[in-house]
């Protein structure tokens, strides 16, 4: 003869696995469990650090695949790689830069100007960033702003012979001979054989 086994009521069987039974009225719920401030915080920090490690991956995969491009001269593809990376690693000034060139590049004289300035107001003295700005200018007809950027470049990098003479054909444009002629001079110290700076000097002094 079998005996039955008395049935558990359902709120014994939740005890019994380790859970009371759901609350079905509001009064009945427990209260919610709130970490302490310092449990939060530090949680905080776990989420940040994580977010940031996964930034700085995303980052590298996206700059290793605009590399890929631009080993192959193909700069529209590579740009929206470099867009990505700069913006999940936005510190990293030299990606900032190169993002800048491939702007230039593309067409997109303001962006690249944005990107030169974004450097340069965290770097001041960073002579490839002032030197591309003096360039980007120079071909928007800002001689002024441009001979700025390369004098700026200069007292940075003074023995970089192709700002000394991008500076002199600036102070040229800007009717400043006496100053160009001695830029044009640096940059044949520098590099005698800068054929752009033989014939920028020889022009001045057959005037």
């Amino acid at each position: 003869m079998q005996t039955t086994q008395p049935q558990q009521s359902q709120s014994t069987a939740s005890l019994l696995s380790g859970f009371g039974p759901v609350p079905t009225r509001i009064g009945q719920r427990p209260p919610l469990v709130v970490a302490n401030d310092n449990a939060a915080t530090s949680m905080k920090q776990q989420v940040v650090d994580m977010l940031q490690e996964f930034g700085l991956k995303v980052a590298v995969a996206h700059r290793s695949a605009a590399e890929a491009y631009l080993s192959q001269d193909l700069y529209a593809e590579a740009l929206p790689h470099l867009e990505t990376a700069v913006r999940f690693a936005p510190d990293d000034l030299e990606h900032v830069n190169q993002l800048g060139f491939v702007r230039y590049i593309a067409g997109d004289d303001q962006g690249a100007i944005d990107c030169f300035n974004n450097v340069i107001s965290r770097s001041p003295n960073n002579a490839d960033a002032l030197f591309n700005l003096g360039m980007v200018t120079f071909g928007k007809g800002t001689f002024a702003q441009a001979e700025d950027a390369f004098r700026r470049a200069l007292a940075a990098r003074p023995n970089d012979a192709e700002a000394w003479n991008n500076r002199g054909v600036c102070l040229h444009r800007l009717s400043r001979l006496p100053e160009a002629a001695e830029c044009f001079r640096r940059a044949l110290e520098l590099n005698p054989s800068d054929q752009d700076a033989v014939a920028n000097l020889q022009a001045i002094s057959a005037r």
